[in-house]
């Protein structure tokens, strides 16, 4: 099993929108996916129409509380989802106590593996104790940003972070979200994008008003819409996540 974080420190760069398409589009072509909500917010929860259980999210964290136990929501075939709500907001006590055994998050995430191909973490934007050891955990790490200063700063402190750990991922990637090409701020930066201080994906995802569609539809939007200037966005950040994830599948073997 291949584990995906899209994080970035900074809020509303599309990081939720961004990992509920890949997810849906990771299904699509039948790979066996878990979607893992790790935001209070719970959009990714929202966008595939699970209603929040105000207590239930952090039980995972729990002792005694084995993940196995769960019955996965699953919104589209071989698509499973574990849902956020509030009471992750209480996360970081959790992980207080439980982190003290450091084989903890490995035994918790191992019955997923019988599951799933692939896990999708969609992360809150802080980095928290309890986000960082997950960080640690997965074997990519994408990292969406707006084309512009606060955005770009976030990750380079993500990035300047995790270098000073020494189990942190193997492939950390970045992508633009967002852009708009009319802008020259945002055009500058999609040229330059090799001088990033991490590799870039070529594919950037436009600002398109398709995208604001999927907070009414409840829905990714290349599940309905793949002729939008966003979807066919997506489409092609697929394909170059399915090779990182090829290679990341052979440095397992």
């Amino acid at each position: 099993m291949i584990k995906i974080a899209f994080y970035n420190l900074k809020g509303g760069v599309g990081k939720t929108t961004t990992a509920v398409n890949m997810a849906y589009m990771a299904a699509a072509a039948k790979k066996n996916v878990i979607l893992w909500d790790l935001d209070p917010q719970a959009a990714a929860s929202w966008f595939c129409q699970q209603e929040p259980d105000a207590t239930k999210a952090i039980k995972l964290f729990s002792k005694g509380k084995s993940i196995a136990e769960m019955e996965l929501y699953s919104p589209y075939p071989r698509l499973m989802l574990i849902p956020a709500d509030l009471s992750l907001r209480s996360l970081d006590s959790e992980f207080d106590e439980l982190s003290k055994d450091k084989k903890f998050l490995k035994q918790l995430l191992k019955p997923l593996s019988e599951k799933a191909d692939i896990l999708i973490f969609d992360c809150p934007p802080t980095l928290s104790p309890s986000v960082e050891q997950l960080l640690l955990e997965v074997d990519i790490l994408l990292i969406p940003m707006i084309p512009s200063p606060l955005s770009i700063r976030a990750m380079e402190q993500v990035v300047e972070f995790l270098n000073g750990k020494k189990s942190a991922p193997t492939r950390i990637v970045g992508f633009f979200n967002q852009v708009d090409m009319r802008r020259n701020l945002h055009r500058e930066a999609i040229e330059n994008s090799k001088k990033m201080p991490v590799p870039m994906l070529k594919t950037y995802i436009p600002n398109d008003a398709a995208v604001e569609q999927m907070g009414l539809r409840r829905a990714p939007l290349t599940s309905y819409n793949q002729r939008s200037r966003a979807a066919l966005a997506y489409l092609d950040m697929w394909k170059e996540i399915a090779r990182l994830l090829k290679a990341a599948a052979k440095d397992g073997e």
